[in-house]
């Protein structure tokens, strides 16, 4: 019996007949993200890392040290959330209070602001809740309303549009 490991013979497959190649459906050819992934918020002139959760319903933020305040007629709201372990104080136009339901099925009153957020080339105005996420990870949570039809999610990876 012939050992072909160490032989320069060359064995050509030929093509099989009756495997069709993969069509992708245009509807499917969308940016892939990960389980974790940056955004950005021009308007504050911050990058923080997110969860991406596709069972979450909204975004949310952490959120500590919330108040609102009037100027001009305008209702505002102030808080306080981390970059690097350190407080930054930001401010946005109050949307609404609204309740959520959290993924233990705790119902609460949060705030709700819109914010312009960007995650790779993608940039839009979205709705975040306010929420105190201390003892979580990460300090932003990207929920359905800023991935539906946009993204498609592969768990298995981690900051897919780069650092």
């Amino acid at each position: 019996m012939a050992n072909c490991f160490g032989s320069k013979q060359i064995i050509e497959k030929k093509p099989d007949l009756h495997i069709k190649p993969i069509v992708i459906p245009p509807q499917y050819l969308k940016p892939i993200v990960g389980r974790v992934e940056w955004v950005e918020f021009p308007n504050w002139k911050l990058k923080l890392r997110a969860r991406v959760d596709t069972g979450a319903k909204s975004c949310s933020i952490h959120a500590i040290n919330i108040e609102r305040v009037t100027e001009n007629g305008e209702v505002y709201v102030l808080f306080d959330t981390f970059v690097d372990e350190k407080p930054v104080r930001l401010k946005s136009k109050f949307i609404k209070e609204a309740k959520v339901t959290s993924t233990s099925g705790v119902s609460e009153n949060r705030i709700i602001i819109s914010e312009l957020m960007k995650m790779g080339k993608y940039k839009e105005e979205v709705i975040i809740n306010l929420n105190d996420r201390t003892n979580l990870t990460y300090p932003i949570l990207i929920g359905r309303n800023f991935l539906m039809g946009k993204f498609l999610v592969d768990v298995s990876l981690s900051h897919a549009l780069g650092d």
